[in-house]
């Protein structure tokens, strides 16, 4: 315990010494502040501390949208944009020298003369250097937290829920960057390639995502083709069975045929891009999954009634007012578009954390496992 201390303080001294450190809290910090500077009133919204106003009948003070809206700011945007990726990049930077320093002769010799085991060494010295992004990420939240609370009057501790979720995002990254350090005793060379393992893991999860949205929406097509076929077949023969001259028995007919062309075209290509699909699904499973991973802050955060950003920037914050929403006609584009986002998401949100955080720590374990023998067994 006392040596885990020992190295706790270490890791804060070199924090404190790092200018990137205070550099990315006053980042953070100002982005606060411009977080903050949003606010609702009876018109509508006002940014800037009230400088700019934005009159609305839904995004007014006390509207369930306007909640929908600042928790979707700082889940959607402030967390995916700014802490896992930038504020990522520059923890990245400070943090891929720490065990290359470590293990250069001379550095580590003095730590392990200590009653101290080289493989609770290593897990110790990996734990406090995640210490860059858990403070970093303490203090957005805390600002964060006080600006729902005085801006829409919501108290709402999930906001911490942001700090073990970033901090699981970057360790998956930081694990690759402590078995490359390691291995080569280079700080740039660990940078250099977890920067290309990271842009490996956008790769193969945008893949799957394009993947997942053309086979869903190819489904749905087939299913709304068919179903636009058997209903418009009844009308057909309902028609006949009064006149077999109405006017309307050539368009229905003409109907009828374009949602089998259109039907077929969908199997085809959902026959060419199925096979594609779960080879990569299968190599995503056992790779850690960092967009899911934080976006289990905005499955946790967003309303469960639907009053959320989403709904905001599709324009559908009319369809929770009241209003019918059923589909005039289901096989429009419109129409399809709308029910593949709708499985898309659900898709998504029934992930359970096993497959998301589960499988995922799998991996970094294993990386740092391979990281904490060499490490082990390796003189230095």
């Amino acid at each position: 315990m006392m040596q885990f201390k020992a190295l706790l303080i270490d890791a804060y001294r070199q924090l404190s010494a790092a200018k990137l450190f205070w550099v990315t809290v006053g980042i953070s910090a100002l982005v606060v502040v411009a977080f903050g500077s949003i606010g609702f009133n009876s018109e509508g919204i006002s940014i800037g501390f009230g400088a700019y106003q934005i009159e609305s009948e839904q995004l007014n003070a006390g509207s369930p949208w306007a909640r929908g809206l600042y928790i979707g700011i700082f889940s959607n945007f402030l967390v995916k944009i700014w802490l896992a990726w930038i504020a990522t990049v520059l923890a990245l930077i400070s943090t891929c020298s720490i065990f290359p320093e470590f293990v250069h002769s001379g550095s580590i010799e003095l730590t392990i003369s200590k009653p101290i085991g080289r493989f609770k060494l290593f897990i110790s010295k990996y734990i406090v250097s995640l210490l860059f992004v858990v403070l970093q990420v303490a203090i957005f939240c805390f600002g964060i937290f006080l600006c729902v609370g005085l801006r829409i009057g919501e108290w709402n501790p999930l906001i911490f829920s942001a700090i073990p979720i970033v901090a699981t995002f970057f360790s998956y990254l930081f694990a690759v960057c402590v078995l490359v350090g390691i291995l080569t005793r280079s700080g740039i060379t660990a940078l250099l390639i977890t920067g290309i393992f990271w842009m490996l893991l956008w790769s193969v999860q945008t893949s799957e995502v394009v993947l997942n949205r053309f086979v869903t929406r190819f489904n749905v097509d087939i299913e709304r083709f068919d179903e636009g076929i058997i209903t418009t077949t009844e009308e057909l023969t309902t028609i006949r069975a009064k006149s077999e001259t109405d006017f309307r028995i050539p368009k229905l007919e003409k109907r009828i045929e374009t949602y089998k062309e259109d039907s077929t075209e969908a199997q085809e290509s959902l026959a060419k891009l199925a096979p594609w699909h779960m080879p990569v699904e299968l190599v995503l499973a056992a790779l850690p999954k960092n967009a899911q991973t934080i976006g289990l802050l905005n499955r946790w955060l967003s309303d469960p009634d639907g009053f959320d950003i989403g709904a905001i920037m599709n324009g559908d914050m009319r369809a929770f007012e009241g209003e019918d929403v059923k589909e005039f006609d289901p096989t429009t584009r419109g129409a399809r578009d709308r029910e593949a986002n709708r499985r898309i998401q659900e898709d998504y949100e029934s992930r359970s954390l096993w497959y998301v955080l589960g499988t995922s720590l799998l991996f970094e374990g294993f990386v740092l496992g391979l990281a904490s023998m060499y490490f082990s067994r390796k003189d230095f």
